[in-house]
């Protein structure tokens, strides 16, 4: 069975638990906030909360398209499971409520890892790496399937005289849910050309983008303020780091010192025996 990450924040986006008054306060600013009333008794959750987090990170909202919004309306928390040791890898799980576009409630992409150096050249191991990743079939409901689109061509016909019908084709629509339909991983004896491999590249740190960033500081990244956050987080390391080094200056310093007395001090004792 899979291991999963949940917390209630699922339960307070989607309006089914109310925080507390004391959880509403960040740590630290208890006294500088002031009740205040909820002027709409009548609204739960978080609205377009997930959808929110897709707009305000780039590498989301390169991917989300104006027809992907409102489906991504309805996604209601994402998570991450992770199968039982010895296997390495994680699944993205993208929890949705009923919505008018496919019947699936969760959608998963299944990433696999492998943490052994290559026999070739294991001196380049850097630890586990993805080494491919499985998505889900996705049933739409009909005419709803937003990753394709039907255009319409002006063929000539064979024999006619410049006569021509109207023939319809699907082609592949840009979408986010593309996401889980991803590139295929090569036999291990085929060469990988430049694209597929840039394909799989991204797809493999995407994956890793939302596992390790977007879903432990999802509230930071709705909120907009994970690069500052971020960026304040790394002032305070390296304030703390500048200390360590400033204090480790000072004591190699006392040290010189010391043996430099001792030094001078020898030198004095040998002049005298000598006179």
């Amino acid at each position: 069975a899979l291991v999963s990450t949940q917390s209630t924040g699922m339960q307070i986006v989607n309006g089914e638990v109310e925080p507390s008054d004391s959880e509403c306060v960040m740590p630290g600013e208890e006294e500088n906030v002031t009740p205040q009333d909820n002027d709409n008794e009548s609204l739960k959750g978080i609205p377009e909360f997930w959808l929110t987090i897709f707009k305000n990170t780039e590498i989301l909202s390169e991917m989300c398209m104006p027809h992907d919004e409102p489906i991504l309306e309805s996604l209601q928390d994402i998570q991450v499971s992770f199968p039982p040791a010895p296997s390495m890898g994680f699944v993205l799980e993208f929890l949705f409520a009923e919505n008018e576009y496919f019947e699936d409630r969760v959608l998963t992409k299944s990433y696999e890892m492998k943490s052994e150096p290559d026999d070739f050249d294991p001196v380049a191991f850097d630890g586990p790496e993805i080494v491919g990743s499985t998505g889900c079939t996705i049933n739409w409901k009909k005419g709803k399937n937003v990753t394709q689109k039907v255009v319409k061509k002006k063929q000539r016909m064979r024999g006619g005289k410049g006569q021509t019908r109207i023939i319809q084709k699907t082609i592949k629509e840009n979408s986010f849910f593309n996401f889980f339909s991803p590139p295929q991983m090569p036999a291990e004896d085929d060469m990988v050309d430049e694209e597929l491999e840039a394909l799989l590249t991204t797809d493999f740190e995407i994956g890793q983008y939302i596992r390790e960033r977007i879903i432990p500081k999802a509230v930071w990244y709705f909120t907009n303020e994970v690069a500052d956050i971020e960026s304040d987080l790394d002032d305070v390391d390296s304030e703390d780091d500048a200390s360590s080094t400033s204090d480790y200056d000072d004591d190699l310093e006392q040290n010189e010192n010391i043996v430099a007395n001792e030094t001078v001090t020898d030198v004095q004792k040998e002049e005298c025996k000598q006179q």
